[in-house]
């Protein structure tokens, strides 16, 4: 199969990952080279050339004249930059009729607007909860686009889609790293920002005296400085947005992951990531966490009605029992459900049962390429 797929605009899809859209991207693109299929990765210059067949790298923005510079109207540069990248993308799929299934992990509107045009028909990966462009681009989208959810919890948040998402739920690549020896410590990771918690983590991992091993890059300095940095010490460490080998050996390393978000997480990446490595996971039940940390791999944390001290309390004994948990067993199971080829085969399934619609085949541009 030949496949078409469209990253986000806003970040190169390399390593370190600045989120899980890049990382979820990646283990997609090499899982279905890795079974023969041809990948064309539309993306930010600077990706790994190594996910891909083809890298066809977004536009930059075109210098402006002075006189458009200061337009009051002026939209952000990323508003911009956006436009420019989807519509060259759209522009060059219109030319290319070999193409069997155009992917979208973009969450922008315009190749969903432009979906009854393209030469194939468009899969979308909605990997956030609705905000109003894409919303707006799933109403001007044909019958040819189908949608996937990350997990059930956030499919139900998706209420104008014009029939229900499939739900596939990201894959995590087995380095056969197996299991990690595991420690005494906690590890947290994630971006650095309220909604992602890691000032309940600190607490958590003091009151069950432990130490804690922060790892992600800043995405709110602000809070940052007031929330984290005075904590930092002997008994808590940042260290920074690291590769993701390296998290790996972090996380085996340590005797749990502490997983705090302070949102309805849709999926929750680092929880299916910790697991994968054998490492035992304790999150607040938020979201889509309750599909990634099932029973035998970690502890949920009820928040719902309580107060942060009892939320640390709770995580404090949740650490307790998920250092219990034998480790082969936790990565045993986190693999059986969340391994990357599970989830690979899941959309090779989405990608033939588009193919299948009476609405696709009549198409008059249907694709040329044989499923295979």
């Amino acid at each position: 199969m030949r496949i078409a797929m469209l990253a986000t605009s806003r970040h190169p899809v390399r390593e370190p990952y600045a989120g899980g859209q890049e990382s979820h991207t990646a283990v997609l693109a090499k899982g279905l080279r890795e079974l023969g299929h041809h990948v064309r990765l539309y993306a930010r210059a600077g990706t790994d050339p190594g996910l891909a067949d083809e890298i066809v790298p977004y536009p930059d923005l075109p210098p402006l004249s002075a006189v458009a510079a200061v337009d009051p109207a002026l939209p952000e540069p990323e508003f911009l930059r956006d436009h420019a990248a989807f519509l060259a993308a759209v522009r060059d799929l219109l030319a290319r009729p070999d193409v069997d299934v155009v992917h979208n992990q973009s969450l922008h509107f315009l190749p969903l607007a432009l979906s009854e045009v393209l030469p194939a028909p468009l899969v979308t990966t909605l990997h956030t909860p609705p905000f109003p462009w894409m919303e707006l681009g799933i109403a001007l989208a044909g019958p040819r686009a189908a949608y996937v959810c990350v997990s059930a919890a956030s499919a139900a948040d998706w209420t104008t889609l014009p029939r229900p998402p499939q739900v596939v739920p990201n894959g995590v690549s087995d380095d056969d790293g197996g299991p990690g020896p595991g420690g005494e410590d906690l590890v947290w990771v994630g971006r650095l920002t309220a909604v992602k918690g890691a000032d309940l983590a600190i607490r958590a991992a003091r009151a069950a005296g432990r130490r804690l091993a922060l790892v992600g890059p800043v995405s709110d300095p602000e809070w940052y400085a007031h929330a984290v940095a005075p904590e930092l010490g002997r008994d808590v460490e940042h260290h920074g947005h690291l590769a993701h080998a390296d998290i790996a050996r972090l996380v085996r390393a340590s005797a749990a992951t502490l997983v705090t978000p302070r949102w309805d997480e849709p999926f929750g990446l680092v929880a299916a990531e910790s697991t994968v490595w054998g490492t035992p996971v304790v999150a607040i039940d938020r979201g889509g966490l309750r599909e990634v940390v099932r029973e035998g791999t970690g502890v949920l944390v009820d928040d719902r009605g309580a107060s942060e001290a009892a939320v640390v309390t709770r995580l404090r004994d949740g650490v307790q029992q998920a250092v219990s948990l034998p480790r082969p067993e936790v990565r045993r199971r986190a693999l059986a459900h969340l391994g990357a080829d599970v989830m690979v085969e899941r959309y090779l399934q989405v990608y033939r049962d588009l193919q299948a619609r009476p609405e696709v085949k009549a198409h008059p541009v249907a694709l040329s390429g044989v499923l295979s």
